[in-house]
């Protein structure tokens, strides 16, 4: 298993952690070597352009907030 197929099988959080580590220079530069699985940082950036988009805490309190309105609504127009 090349170290790209590896990437793929992990959980998101787990890719997160993965780049955490290799930005914060406690894996060195060029290719990481993570468990005998090879791989380098732009192969962990294209698996996370192939996963769907996780919103941050931010955009995850207006996604709240919109859909607490349209509920509201839909309550309001069946009294």
């Amino acid at each position: 298993m090349t170290g790209i197929e590896w990437l793929r099988t992990l959980h998101t959080k787990q890719l997160i952690e993965l780049k955490n580590r290799c930005y914060k220079g406690l894996l060195g530069g060029g290719d990481i070597d993570c468990d005998g699985h090879v791989f380098n940082l732009e192969e962990l950036k294209q698996v996370f352009s192939e996963r769907p988009h996780i919103p941050n805490r931010g955009e995850t309190n207006i996604i709240r907030r919109k859909s607490a309105k349209y509920k509201k609504r839909l309550h309001q127009s069946s009294q």
